[in-house]
């Protein structure tokens, strides 16, 4: 059976708004650009506050909160889709909660909370300047605050980079734009009202008191007998790293399937070889919404997917390049 992968779907038009500063004007800072995000990291993790914000992906928009608090010394979070069926995220001490349409409620362990937003905050400062160079792009205005603008470039075309809008005030997140390597706008997250709160509110009280849904173990015992796949990478972005590798049962797959993520710590990719047997493969695809890509192909009895916030070609590259060595099967039972 094919892996099977969901981008999210959208369906409220909207048009892109104003574009990132001109890079012509940008003057290299690199120390100050440090010391920014690193406040951004401090405030994100510290202080108490309340995030509305779109997410436009090609003309399409999604608003989402997201509420952050600090009680007791414990951080909590709330994510939550505003349109359609309730989509939610709760982070808690290292443990992000899932509540998703059509889904039994599950957690799973994470440093981080979901998003780039997240991916920021959490990020080592000495491991992103060794892939990317942060640079002061100048001042604007996000949702009535004013705002410093920092970019983040790879020095890997096969990435995307970051402008981000970082509010002066209080050094949280009002803006950020996913552009590629022309400096055309895929994806956007935009605020439209942060609001800052002394104290925990009640609601951060109770997510902090919350009985969070039993964590998942994503790595499953598997019968490494049945069905074995050689396989390596041939190619990978500058920069990416292994940050997993494992064979493991997918809840929705009765076949294991072997999974490596990729990370730089700011973008991840998932990588999925799962052997056809005699289920019907996925048609050989490549998907692209927002900043997401997905291609799949299908090679030598094995079905390659690659899914990440990464460029088209890149991932195309990723899959095409995987090293595939002979595929093992146990032989049929013999006739009685």
């Amino acid at each position: 059976m094919p892996v099977i992968i969901l981008l999210a779907s959208f369906s409220v038009s909207a048009e892109s708004t104003d574009s990132p500063p001109s890079a012509p004007s940008e003057v290299s800072q690199t120390s100050p650009a440090i010391n920014l995000l690193q406040e951004y990291q401090q405030a994100f993790h510290q202080r108490n506050y309340e995030l509305s914000f779109i997410t436009v992906r090609q003309g399409h928009i999604e608003p989402e909160r997201l509420i952050h608090g600090v009680v007791d010394g414990v951080e909590v979070a709330h994510r939550v889709y505003l349109n359609g069926p309730a989509n939610e995220g709760v982070y808690r001490q290292g443990v992000v909660a899932f509540f998703e349409p059509g889904q039994t409620p599950y957690s799973l362990a994470s440093t981080r909370l979901p998003g780039m937003f997240g991916n920021l905050a959490a990020i080592d400062i000495d491991g992103l300047t060794t892939n990317y160079d942060l640079v002061i792009a100048g001042k604007s205005r996000v949702a009535g605050r004013p705002a410093q603008v920092m970019r983040i470039v790879p020095k890997s075309s096969d990435l995307y980079g970051l402008y981000f809008w970082i509010d002066y005030a209080t050094q949280l997140p009002l803006r950020l734009d996913i552009v590629d390597h022309d400096g055309e706008l895929v994806e956007q997250q935009m605020a439209v009202n942060l609001a800052e709160f002394e104290q925990p509110t009640a609601w951060m009280h109770e997510l902090a008191s919350l009985d969070l849904p039993k964590a998942v173990v994503g790595k499953l015992p598997v019968d490494e007998s049945k069905q074995k796949i050689n396989w390596r990478l041939g190619w990978q972005p500058e920069g990416m790293k292994v940050a997993q590798k494992e064979r493991h049962s997918l809840l929705l797959l009765a076949e294991p399937v072997d999974y490596l993520k990729l990370s730089d710590g700011l973008f991840d990719i998932s990588v999925y070889a799962n052997a056809i047997g005699k289920t019907n493969p996925l048609r050989e695809q490549l998907v692209r919404q927002g900043a997401t890509s997905l291609h799949t192909v299908v090679r030598q009895g094995v079905e390659i997917t690659v899914v990440g916030e990464i460029p088209p070609d890149t991932a195309s590259k990723i899959a095409d390049f995987v090293k595939l060595g002979p595929y093992l099967e146990l032989p049929s039972e013999p006739a009685q």
